[in-house]
Formats: structure tokens, sequence, C-alpha cells
């Protein structure tokens, strides 16, 4: 059953959809160009970030938090809502396999360095399968208690770094033009636009002409986030370390020794990292689900659930094979797709439902 979500679940259901990868990803791509100056990309990010959520919210405002597929077949026809819905699809069952795929590869390199990535892929795709069923509400309460368990980690983690850190690696600032500043920004961005998950999250909301707020509040969690992950990095190992690596906060996390009693750390972030990457998964499988239930106007999705995983599945084991593709994608790939789905789409769907009204008013007037 998929109950109600509050504002505040919503905000952290935004949260959950971005921060997770991004806080893995986002380092290294930013670093390569922004170097100590990267906290400005992620601020200019998070500017445009704010612009999206805005036409999100826009968008739920004006259908009241009706299913977003089903409102454009009322508004245009049914014949384009169905055509953007298998548009839609698409993009969320890749965007799914991705994040499983980067799930996968962490897990493997980290953590079961000798289990079958295969054995991995199904166990986590069970898992998520299992927490989906359960419903949007369920996956609601649970992400609450687990961002809200991120607080205890927090004076921990600073506590174990403040001898490790000076205010001196983050310098010079202002060292990098105006345009890698821009160029940085862009992978970043499209982390940020996937805000746009609330259209198919509007129909639970209890309060959806609140949309804008969830969006905002959400990204600016992110944004604390990102800025707290990267400078603390930055002030430990230098700017040049976020090149290095491919997981370089989870390396700051490694040096924490405090005592003898307070040590090797890493495997306690590592743990809660994977209880938040599991939401995050199941939260895109439930957009996933959703999309395809508006697409096709099935009345009830759960009989498709465990079939849309195994596509997901498929895709993950078969089309992500090689880490470096996977990369090249988050760098160079991934920002037009997104922007294309995430902004310009609903965008266009907003531009002609204003359009439209306009046209309804004057032959109003006229008659």
């Amino acid at each position: 059953m998929n109950g109600k979500i509050g504002t505040s679940q919503a905000a952290m259901l935004v949260v959950t959809t971005i921060l997770p990868t991004a806080i893995v990803v986002l380092p290294e791509i930013i670093g390569t160009y922004a170097e100590q100056d990267s906290p400005l990309a992620i601020m200019m990010s998070t500017l445009i970030g704010f612009g999206i959520a805005a036409l999100i919210g826009t968008i739920i405002r004006y259908n009241n938090g009706a299913p977003f597929l089903d409102w454009i077949g009322v508004r245009s026809s049914p014949l384009l809502a169905t055509l953007l819905g298998l548009l839609l699809l698409q993009f969320y069952l890749d965007t799914s396999a991705t994040i499983l795929r980067e799930f996968v590869n962490f897990v493997k390199e980290t953590v079961l360095l000798n289990t079958p990535i295969t054995v991995i892929t199904t166990l986590i795709l069970v898992i998520t399968i299992y927490m989906v069923r359960q419903g949007i509400e369920c996956i609601a309460r649970v992400n609450s208690l687990v961002l809200l368990l991120f607080l205890f980690f927090i004076p921990l983690y600073l506590f174990g770094l403040a001898g490790e850190m000076s205010f001196h690696r983050l310098l010079p600032i202002f060292d990098h033009s105006l345009s890698t500043i821009t160029l940085a920004s862009l992978t970043p961005t499209s982390w940020m636009s996937e805000v746009a998950i609330l259209l198919f999250l509007a129909p639970y909301l209890k309060s959806p002409q609140k949309a804008r707020l969830m969006g905002y509040m959400g990204l600016l969690f992110v944004f604390v986030m990102m800025m707290f992950s990267m400078i603390t990095t930055m002030m430990v190992f230098g700017p040049q370390y976020l090149k290095l690596t491919t997981y370089p906060g989870f390396s700051t996390v490694g040096i924490i020794q405090i005592g003898k009693f307070v040590e090797n750390l890493d495997i306690l972030f590592i743990s809660y990292w994977v209880l938040a990457i599991y939401l995050k998964f199941s939260i895109f499988l439930f957009a996933t689900v959703e999309c395809f239930k508006q697409t096709f106007r099935v009345k009830s999705s759960r009989p498709f659930i465990g079939a849309l995983g195994l596509v997901i599945a498929l895709e993950c084991l078969f089309t992500w094979t090689d880490p470096a593709k996977l990369n090249m994608y988050n760098k160079e790939g991934r920002f037009l797709v997104f922007i294309l789905f995430n902004v310009l789409l609903p965008l266009a769907v907003l531009f002609l439902t204003g359009l439209r009204q306009a046209k309804s008013k004057r032959k109003g007037c006229e008659t």
C-alpha cells in the first residue's frame, strides 16, 4: 500500500535521490577541473538546481499532484502522453541501471572482493524489490531514520580529523577562471536535476502545493553535505588528492583514529553509505515502476516490479561492464541526458500547457 508522505519526508527523499552517488562520484570529477575552487562549482550547480526545483514544483502545483503522464494525456492527447512515457521509462531504466552498477562496483572494490558481480547484483536487486513492494511511505519513513542517523557520525568525523585538517590546503581561492568553474559545475548540475523525480512522487504527497519547498529543502541539504565533504577532504589531503583517488571521502574517513578504541571507522561509514544507496536505488526503481504504470495505464504495478528490476539488472551487467565507460558517461554524457529529460522536457510540457490555457481563454473571451 502506498500512503501519503509529508513535506519533510519528501525533502529527505530528494536528498537520498541525489547525495549517495554524488558524494562518491562528484569529488573526483569536480576536483579535476576546479581543484581548490571546487566549492564554487558546487555553489553554481546548486543555484541552477534551485531553478530546476522551481520548475518541477510549478508543474506539480498546476496539476495538484495528479499523475504526471495522466495529466499530460488530459491536457494534450493520450498519444503524446504515451510517447513521453516511453521516453521517460527508458530514461529511468537507464538511470536505475547506472545507479545499480555504481553500487555494485563500489561493493566489489571495497568490501566483497572475491564475490562474483552477478551474485552481488542479484542480492541487491532482490532486497530493493522487497523495499519497493512495501510502498513509498515505508521507504520514506526508513529514509528519514537513516538521514537522522547521520547526525551521530558528524561530531565523530570532525573530532577524529581535527588534528589532520589545515585551512592552508584550501588556498589560493579564486585561482580558476569563470569558464573553468562553469565546466566543473556541469556534472553536479545533472545530479541536482534529479529533483525532477518529484514528478512521479507527486501523487503520494500530502501537500503537492509545497513541492517547490520540498525541492529547495532537499537541495539545500545536499549542498551543505557536498560542501562539508569536499572542504574536509581538501583540508586533510589537499586539492590535488581529489584527482588521484576514486573515493576520496572514504579515504578521509579511513585515517580517523582516536586512541586505540576508535579506529578503522571507514567500514562504519561504508555500512551507512550502503544503507543510503539501497534507499536511492529503491526510490528510482519506484519511480520507474510508477512511470511504467502511467505509461501503459495499468491499475496495479506490483506484478511488474520484478520484471522491470530484471531489465535493470541485465542492463547493469551487460551495458556497463567497463568502469571507465561509466566514468566517461558521468563526466561527459550525463549532463546532456539529464538536462534533456529532467529540465527541457518538463519545461516544454509547462510551456505547451500554458499556451493551451491561453488559447482556451481567448476562445472564451471571443464567445
